[in-house]
């Protein structure tokens, strides 16, 4: 490929970034990759309108891989682009496809080299397509020159689609007029047709009895044929008029122009057939969705690939008596450890979310003063290191739940409000319950950075994270672990948030009756 293939590659993963970035560059000598990290970037990339190509992640800290297509295919609809990513679900995988997506690759260690083969295929894929769109436009000239109408419906005599000339012949402006009108009964050739062996075909000549009173002789191919399963009825008419009165006036040309009639008919089917099998091109449906169920989550195998991928560019830089500086072989191995670390506290972390599903629930009352003191006592140390102030309005009721999970699940929610802050403001949280009936709902108030609406209810599923872990380490398990707990407890959870004003997290469980 000698012209330059510009891409835009968005992914706010800098060890992804870094990986398929050298993939293309070796396959394609002459890319040039603007790399995009936020909404802004995107937004002035797509403005600016200086790509050919976009590869993009599906989970992003600001965004989804879905908003991302539907921004690129409404400013460049025939611009590629591929999904290179491990998050999501298939129904999201088919609902991108549906929408415009080209190709659609798992992360995986050993696929990143897949990523310039997909973009090779989808921009010949984007090339066939123009020229497809070339072809359909000059057959869509021809047969409005020939002035025959075109028409398909369903068994039950709703039209799907025509063409201009169908409603122009037939006089009407709509098809919704032509069935009000009954002009043509479509049920009745379709009943003729499915008694008939294949092929399934008829001609004939009939009157049409027009909406301004005039009346035209029409011929009338039709075919029924099978549509993504669903049988349709095809049909071509033509206006004759002008033959039936030559046919009453001279008989003997009867035969000659009967035969210029069907010549003419079939040239027109073929030319239909042809454009069906030019829209089944482009209705061309990825078959890698398969590959998608043998994926866990983005977040637990994420680590892995940065470390069999640093890995193996630590082994090719060796292998090649690499000149690079100390200091870039180091911070390479400083990445696989971190990613181990984090892969190690992903497994423990999904051990514990599995226990909860898993393990005996004996319930008792509990006294959530006591309890909320002794887990202040034991998470003292990490509080005083991050200045935590923690406001308790005491009394604080009893309820009826499980001792180790109720630890578990305040200590998530505490350190999460420590965790996700503004850097350099103090965190704060105030502590409060609130009887509601039969039950007493425990409120933990923080000064966080908040939470937007849209967002409130996505985290608390498992691996659901809306900051990348280089803003805000962790693993995305931890409220899941808080929901899972609570519901096995028989209550409930949620929050009430705005984003930059904090939030109130809540967990509602049986009140103990005294």
């Amino acid at each position: 490929m000698n012209q330059v293939l510009r891409i835009l590659l968005v992914d706010d993963n800098p060890g992804d970034r870094a990986l398929v970035i050298r993939q293309l560059q070796r396959e394609f000598p002459s890319v040039e990759v603007q790399e995009i990290l936020e909404a802004e970037g995107l937004k002035n990339a797509v403005e600016a309108g200086q790509f050919d190509f976009v590869i993009t992640d599906y989970q992003l800290r600001w965004s989804t891989g879905l908003e991302v297509l539907r921004t690129i295919k409404q400013r460049s609809p025939s611009c590629p682009v591929i999904m290179f990513t491990n998050t999501g679900t298939e129904e999201i995988a088919v609902e991108a496809l549906q929408s415009g997506l080209d190709d659609y690759i798992i992360k995986q260690a050993n696929r990143y080299i897949r990523v310039p083969a997909a973009v090779r295929v989808a921009l010949e894929r984007a090339e066939a397509r123009r020229q497809a769109a070339l072809v359909e436009i000059r057959l869509q000239g021809l047969l409005n020159q020939l002035k025959v109408g075109i028409f398909r419906s369903y068994p039950n005599g709703k039209f799907i689609e025509c063409n201009p000339a169908f409603l122009e012949l037939l006089g009407v402006d709509s098809l919704a007029q032509a069935e009000a009108r009954n002009l043509l009964n479509t049920r009745e050739f379709y009943s003729t047709l499915e008694a008939l062996e294949p092929p399934q075909q008829q001609e004939r000549e009939l009157q049409l009895h027009r909406t301004d009173g005039t009346s035209i002789w029409v011929a009338l191919s039709i075919t029924l044929n099978t549509l993504e399963g669903q049988k349709v009825l095809d049909g071509l008419i033509e206006d004759i008029t002008a033959r039936k009165q030559v046919e009453i006036e001279i008989q003997q040309l009867n035969q000659t122009l009967e035969k210029r009639v069907r010549e003419r008919t079939a040239q027109l089917e073929v030319a239909n057939q042809e454009l069906a099998q030019t829209n089944q091109k482009l209705g061309i449906v990825n078959q890698d969705l398969e590959e998608f169920a043998y994926s866990v989550s983005h977040d637990l195998q994420q680590p892995l690939r940065a470390i069999q991928g640093f890995s193996s560019m630590l082994l090719e830089n060796q292998g090649k008596q690499s000149n690079r500086p100390v200091e870039r072989q180091q911070d390479y191995l400083r990445r696989i450890i971190a990613s181990t670390q984090q892969a190690n506290k992903l497994i423990q972390d999904l051990l514990a979310y599995s226990r909860l599903t898993r393990t005996e629930m004996p319930l008792q009352p509990i006294n959530l003063s006591l309890l909320m003191a002794e887990i202040l006592r034991q998470l003292e140390p990490e509080f005083k290191q991050r200045l935590l102030s923690v406001h308790l309005e005491e009394p604080l009721a009893e309820v009826i739940g499980n001792r180790t999970i109720l630890v578990q699940v305040i200590t998530n929610l505490l350190t999460n409000a420590i965790k996700f802050v503004t850097p350099g403001v103090q965190p704060e949280v105030r502590i409060w319950t609130e009887k509601r009936g039969e039950t007493v709902r425990l409120w933990l108030q923080d000064n966080g950075i908040g939470i937007a609406p849209k967002y409130q209810k996505r985290i608390f599923n498992v691996f659901e994270r809306l900051h990348s872990n280089e803003v805000y380490p962790g693993t995305g398990i931890g409220l899941a672990i808080v929901r899972k707990g609570v519901e096995r407890m028989g209550g409930r959870v949620g929050v009430e948030s705005q984003q930059g004003q904090g939030s109130r997290f809540w967990i509602e469980l049986p009140v103990a009756t005294e």
